[in-house]
């Protein structure tokens, strides 16, 4: 070692150099890393949407999501398998088992369920789920005065092409009315005027819309393609278009009519299936953008901003664009608040440094380790393909006091009580260094392998988490090569430079060594003394599990807010909107809003869904007073007052909804009832959410137990067969009275304009229907009562099934300030209350499902780090007996961890476990400090005066490193901005635990260390 920095000290201006350049390569690393607020991971999801019209729930189960469940069941690495079937709508939700290639598995269920004959008519889109298939941003092209469908030539011919030019990005999706039509409404009298049948018009009409290809004519050195009969341009020239329908003539064949003699033609727009709105324009359609993973949102976000604004100037006279959210906004403002807290969180570590050793140049040689360690880390992320976002930032940021640890330990043994010459002195402090360095490498390494085990960890946090262990980890290995390459040449270089050291620094100094080695001999002279503290963190612990409320993820004040809702079953889509837009405008009145934007018959996650489904976006100012919890409250009691008989509403923030939906947990706690019989499950479900709302209990309660209907049964009688007309033309007849039929479309430039023939006739109700006139095989009309029945039928309920086994299911919101965990409990006290039936099952899942394993593989994690440190301290130390000092020292800072999280009043969650196993990997350092300078000193066995001896020679690099880490961790505690929230009991855990650990380190751990060592000497 001592060549080695002999090495270092010679080639100095080299690895300065070296140095110079890794900033360089880290800063140009940095500027090419992606930003985005989640690391971009692939979720083990996949979601398969077929739609087909509004054909019956029934229909829809049996000829659709039945046999795509089976084919999907049977795909290998499937575990869950989750399905619900409405009117024309069939949804699967594959989860795959944990290990499994996403992008693999989505490819193989593609090809499988391609194999299957869906009914004619049906669209099958397989989605394989993934941050980027969520928007990146949100615009809309808004009007007083054209209609969304209008609206329709100006988004797909100008705004998509321009932005799916723009490099990353993935899609550019728009939800509005839809495309124009042009209606034919034919008139029935017309029709028994001339004896035509609508089906007559819609064939003859189909055969004239060319062009048909005709061949080629070779002529004049030229070739002419040959096309017959021309494709009409317009409306009017499809009414003036003669077809074969007039009446019939001598030969027996019938003479040309117009089309338009026959009805009404007009371009409009189409049935009202989805809407959009925005407060303060009467249209609206909505376009979202969606980025390409593994781009830089912020930079993609910003390039279609930029566009965006070149093309506002061209779009029609009337129409706006207008800016509904930009999460690049959000992106950028998480990541400058978790980098403000990095940088406080280093001055305040090199404020600590500073005052320990007196010298402002040996603080900043310390604190330099942070840019060259960051700097590495940037640059190996960048190779590795990762990018930049809150769980790798956070990382890097809980790693800060880590960082400085290794240059903190060098710097102070080299340069504490030095004299003599400056050559005298710089040999001295390589020398020290030489001591040192060996067992700073190996504490590291250990530290490093404490984070091994979250490989392991499943599920959402383990996809998150794992890039958060990898950036600590790259951080720590980083810091340490800075450590054994720059840090000895900083150590020698200080060394050289004659300082007098503060006098009244060394009064402090010698007065806490010798209060800390009376305290320490006392602890030694009777060790049984250290069995009360065991026993009182044990006992404290406990106690504080206990009482902590839990939560899946820290609350994180995102500012957009998700609001679907729905409406009473068989709401139009406009009756839908109307409530949207009342909602939308209470909202607005809100002062923390900034804007809100709705969508009806979609979701946030689906692009199809009932007409009695609406989804709210909204957002916040940037600077919003109010906490997003606050306001969700306050507008969820002032939604429910507006509308007291919606069926469903849920507030929640956009990104961990996202995440919840990607993961497969919808809602923080979700019920489900398990069954053989759906109409049971559905009649237990409604009794069990009734009883769960009258307990007051929870913040809401929705039964997601969504419906189609109410529908109308057309059944024919005998008489049908007598007037020969089939069950299939009274279904044709009828859809062309109430739905329309498609006949073909005309081309407006490159426009595509379907063509939509109806019947046309006054408004029906269900009463009247029986009286709808039916026009019979010979061309005689009769009313529909004559050759049918018709029967009004409520509403028919979806349905769910869960690995081919029926469910119902809700969803509860535990009350602010209840945890998981007791609102658990609280649904588990009501369940058995209501006495189910037998065969009903209950299941609790939701974020408290994801909760508990999470909770149990990271009680398993710390409980595998802790036997990992206790092989690796066992080898170090060539004995168990100290290695088992050491861990018990280590684990009993825990409890310092989770007293911190509950009196700061913070939910126990994931991210603070993480914070007890960073806690565990920082503290190890100073235990192997302690218990390596002891065995310097006295050899394997070291007496009790040699290990108080190595522990008041580590006293003050210990305090140094553990003060450091503790204020490095204070800008994340007290949240700097909304960005560090996520973070926040992460750094409360950290904080609470280094404190205890300062005790477990310097006292507990030498006191057990001596005991242990002299019963295996007096053995």
């Amino acid at each position: 070692m001592n060549r080695y920095l002999h090495f270092l000290w010679t080639n100095r201006f080299s690895i300065l150099l070296s140095a110079v350049l890794l900033l360089g390569a880290g800063w140009f690393a940095l500027q090419n890393l992606p930003e985005s607020v989640f690391p971009n991971v692939n979720f083990p999801r996949v979601a398969v949407l077929v739609n087909d019209g509004s054909l019956p729930v029934k229909f829809m189960e049996v000829e659709v999501t039945k046999p795509l469940e089976a084919l999907a069941k049977g795909q290998p690495g499937v575990r869950l398998v989750r399905s619900q079937t409405g009117n024309g709508l069939s949804k699967l939700n594959i989860y795959f088992e944990p290990g499994t290639n996403p992008q693999t598995a989505y490819l193989m269920l593609q090809a499988r369920l391609a194999q299957y004959r869906l009914p004619a008519g049906a669209q099958l889109r397989v989605i394989r789920m993934a941050p980027y298939t969520y928007p990146l941003a949100q615009y809309a092209l808004v009007s007083n005065r054209v209609s969304s469908s209008a609206m329709m030539p100006s988004f797909a011919f100008k705004l998509r092409p321009a932005l799916l030019s723009i490099p990353g990005v993935y899609q550019v999706q728009e939800t509005g009315r839809g495309w124009p039509q042009v209606q034919v409404h034919l008139d029935p009298a017309r029709l028994a005027q001339y004896h035509l049948s609508a089906q007559q018009v819609i064939t003859d009409l189909q055969a004239a819309q060319g062009p048909f290809f005709s061949g080629v004519l070779q002529a004049y050195h030229q070739q002419l393609i040959l096309a017959t009969t021309p494709r009409p341009e317009n409306a009017q020239a499809l009414a003036a278009l003669t077809l074969p329908l007039g009446p019939v003539d001598a030969s027996g064949t019938r003479t040309p009519l117009a089309l338009g003699t026959l009805g009404d033609i007009h371009t409009g727009p189409p049935s009202l299936l989805n809407e959009a709105a925005v407060p303060g324009y009467k249209h609206a359609l909505i376009i979202d953008v969606l980025a390409q993973p593994g781009v830089n949102d912020v930079n993609v976000a910003h390039a279609v901003q930029v566009r965006l604004d070149q093309l506002r100037q061209h779009l029609p006279q009337g129409v706006h664009l207008v800016p509904i959210y930009d999460l690049s906004h959000l992106i950028s403002h998480s990541l400058r608040d978790v980098w403000i807290a990095l940088g406080l969180g280093s001055l305040f570590a090199w404020l600590v440094i500073f005052a320990f050793l007196g010298r402002l140049d040996g603080a900043l040689a310390t604190v330099l380790v942070v840019p060259l360690a960051l700097a590495a880390t940037f640059l190996v992320l960048h190779i590795l393909g990762y990018g930049l976002n809150i769980m790798t930032l956070g990382g890097l940021t809980a790693a800060i006091g880590a960082l400085v640890d290794h240059a903190i330990v060098v710097i102070e043994r080299g340069l504490h009580g030095l004299q003599g010459q400056p050559a005298a002195r710089r040999q001295s402090a390589l020398r020290r260094s030489a001591s040192i360095l060996p067992v700073m490498s190996l504490a590291t390494l250990t530290s490093s392998l404490v984070f091994l085990p979250l490989l392991f960890l499943s599920g959402t946090l383990g996809l998150l988490f794992r890039h958060m262990a990898l950036a600590i980890v790259i951080a720590l290995l980083a810091s340490q090569l800075v450590a054994l390459l720059v840090t000895p040449i900083l150590t020698a270089w200080l060394a050289g430079r004659s300082i007098a050291p503060s006098r009244k620094l060394q009064r402090i100094e010698r007065w806490l060594r010798r209060h800390y080695s009376q305290w320490l001999i006392a602890g030694m002279r009777r060790p049984y003394r250290a069995i009360l503290p065991i026993f009182l963190l044990t006992g404290t612990a406990w106690l504080v599990l206990t009482v902590l409320p839990t939560a899946f993820l820290p609350r994180w004040d995102e500012g957009i807010i998700s609001v679907p809702y729905r409406t009473q079953v068989g709401s139009s889509v406009a009756e839908t909107a109307q409530i949207g837009r009342s909602f939308m405008q209470v909202a607005l009145r809100n002062p923390n809003v900034q804007s809100a934007s709705l969508v009806v018959g979609r979701g946030f996650e689906f692009r199809h869904a009932p007409a009695n489904k609406g989804a709210i976006a909204i957002v916040l100012k940037a600077n919003h007073h109010d906490s997003a919890a606050t306001v969700m409250a306050h507008l969820r009691q002032q939604f429910r007052r507006m509308a007291p008989n919606l069926i469903g509403l849920s507030l929640h923030q956009t990104m961990i909804v996202r995440l919840g939906n990607l993961s497969g947990a919808h809602a923080p706690l979700v019920v489900y009832l398990f069954g053989s019989n759906s109409s049971t499950l559905r009649i237990a479900g409604k009794r069990l959410a009734e009883a769960l709302k009258n307990s007051h209990d929870f913040a809401a309660v929705n039964f997601k137990s969504p419906s189609a209907g109410p529908e109308m049964h057309i059944t024919p009688s005998p008489m049908a067969t007598l007037y020969g007309i089939t069950p299939a033309a009274i279904a044709d007849q009828l859809k062309t009275r109430f739905w329309g039929r498609q006949a073909g479309f005309l081309l407006h430039g490159e426009q595509i304009l379907p063509i939509r023939v109806t019947l046309a006739g006054p408004a029906q109700a269900p009463q009247s229907l029986s009286a709808l006139p039916i026009q019979l095989p010979d061309g005689e009309m009769t009313s529909l009562s004559s050759i049918a029945s018709v029967h009004v039928q409520g509403a028919v309920p979806f349905v769910t099934h869960q690995n081919l086994v029926p469910d119902a299911y809700m969803w509860l919101e535990p009350k602010a300030g209840e945890g998981l965990a007791q609102a658990a409990r609280q649904v588990r006290k009501i369940i058995a209350q209501m006495h189910l039936p037998g065969n009903i099952t209950p299941v609790l899942g939701g974020y408290y499902r994801q909760q508990r394993q999470s909770f149990q593989q990271m009680a398993l994690i710390l409980g595998g780090a802790l036997g990992l440190l206790l092989i690796l301290l066992g080898f170090q130390f060539n004995s168990q007996r100290a290695a088992l000092a050491a861990l018990l020292s280590i684990a009993l800072a825990a409890p310092g961890s989770f007293l911190l999280v509950w009196l700061c009043g913070l939910d126990l969650d994931s991210t603070a476990f993480l914070g007890v196993l960073l806690v565990f990997a920082i503290a190890v350092n100073n235990v192997i400090l302690i218990f390596a300078r002891a065995r310097q000193l006295g050899g394997t066995h070291p007496s009790p005066a040699l290990v108080v001896l190595a522990a008041r020679q580590r006293l003050r690099p210990v305090l140094m490193t553990m003060l450091a880490d503790v204020f490095g961790f204070l800008p994340l505690a007290i949240g700097i901005g909304h960005g560090t929230e996520l973070l926040k009991p992460l750094a409360i855990a950290v904080m609470g635990g280094l404190m205890l650990s300062i005790f477990m380190s310097l006292w507990l751990a030498p006191v057990l260390y001596s005991a242990m060592m002299m019963k295996k000497t007096a053995a």
